[in-house]
């Protein structure tokens, strides 16, 4: 079973500096014709677990309502959410259909908030808005009890443990859970990047500081989950095994950061296309084989050289291990285990799907 995150859409009304996916987007064409997508549905999704609409933002697209509904009404078993940077709460304000869609249809909502403080997130993602939406939007999930997520960018500023503090204060008050994204390199190692771009010191602090005062849910990432549990817990790195992204175009990628030419071989308009997904397309285009460097490290097993996206965006290619590992040449590095919640009610569409970390109150 296949979990998907799609972007059907190009459109965004924020100007994020750090957007992994803009240089993409304005270069990529966008399905107008719903019957593409129906027809992609109906010959697929007895393969798909989840959906999660993602990047841009698809309350800007005139076919997200009816791709929703079309697939709650042919297959209801399919979790489907949204990552949205709250204009979702303008969405719904439009009419009782929209509202109707968001109460009934989704199983989730994942809201971008980087910052604590309105002002500095407005001007992380350019536009004097976006917090306010954000923040309706975690009120109206809270009303109405959808399983509600605030995903926050790890960037060497928004790892702050100040501003850590006032986004859980922000998650305890609407009922949501944090979830971290650390910043991806798309454009390689640049003097942008390098603005962004937070040191392994800097997330060990904030993991530490997370581990003491609040839960750690989730580490749904193969270096992290290895090395902060001394081996004992690990997640392996989905892309292209049971993970997809669909862009706009209809191009599908093995990973939600993989998705420039080289890696956009299959699409949605071809017939029955998950068959060609079944035969492994993209292990021709990914190589999974241990870095020669990770060969007598501890964590090999589990941790397999680290993420694939973040090794590729840094370095061109999958021989080298994860920019993050804290082992590099021999390094000796002391770590504090922590500790991972067993919590059995936890679940989340992002959680086996893209690397990712989770933590509650």
């Amino acid at each position: 079973m296949w979990n998907i995150g799609w972007g059907l859409t190009n459109k965004c009304n924020l100007n994020c500096s750090f957007c992994y996916s803009k240089s993409v987007r304005e270069h990529t064409d966008e399905i107008t014709d719903i019957s593409i997508i129906k027809i992609f549905i109906d010959e697929n999704f007895h393969l798909v677990n989840s959906v999660n609409f993602g990047t841009g933002e698809n309350t800007l697209c005139n076919n997200w309502i009816e791709t929703v509904r079309y697939i709650k009404e042919k297959f209801p078993s399919v979790i489907q959410g949204i990552t949205t940077n709250g204009y979702l709460s303008e969405f719904y304000n439009k009419n009782d259909t929209a509202k109707d869609i968001v109460v009934n249809f989704l199983d989730e909502v994942d809201v971008s908030l980087d910052f604590g403080e309105k002002e500095k997130h407005n001007h992380f993602r350019g536009n004097p808005h976006v917090f306010d939406w954000a923040i309706q939007t975690l009120e109206f999930c809270k009303v109405h009890k959808k399983r509600t997520s605030i995903v926050f960018i790890g960037t060497n500023e928004t790892l702050d443990i100040e501003n850590i503090k006032m986004l859980f204060n922000i998650a305890n008050k609407y009922n949501a859970i944090i979830r971290l994204n650390l910043y991806r390199a798309t454009l390689g190692i640049n003097e942008q990047s390098k603005k962004f771009i937070p040191d392994f010191e800097m997330i060990q602090k904030a993991l530490e500081y997370i581990n003491c005062n609040y839960k750690i849910l989730s580490l749904s990432d193969p270096l992290f989950s290895s090395v902060f549990t001394h081996g004992g817990y690990s997640q392996s790195d989905p892309s292209g095994i049971s993970s997809i992204r669909i862009l706009p175009d209809g191009s599908i990628t093995p990973s939600t950061y993989l998705i420039t030419d080289e890696f956009r071989i299959l699409n949605i308009k071809t017939k029955n296309v998950f068959d060609e997904l079944n035969k492994g397309n993209f292990e021709n285009l990914i190589n999974r084989t241990l870095p020669t460097e990770c060969t007598d490290c501890k964590y090999a097993v589990s941790c397999r050289g680290g993420t694939l996206d973040r090794r590729y965006l840094w370095y061109k290619d999958f021989s080298q291990k994860d920019p993050y590992c804290p082992f590099s040449k021999g390094k000796k590095v002391s770590i504090n285990k922590l500790k991972i919640a067993s919590d059995t009610e936890f679940q989340s569409i992002h959680d086996g799907y893209l690397p990712t970390l989770f933590f509650s109150n």
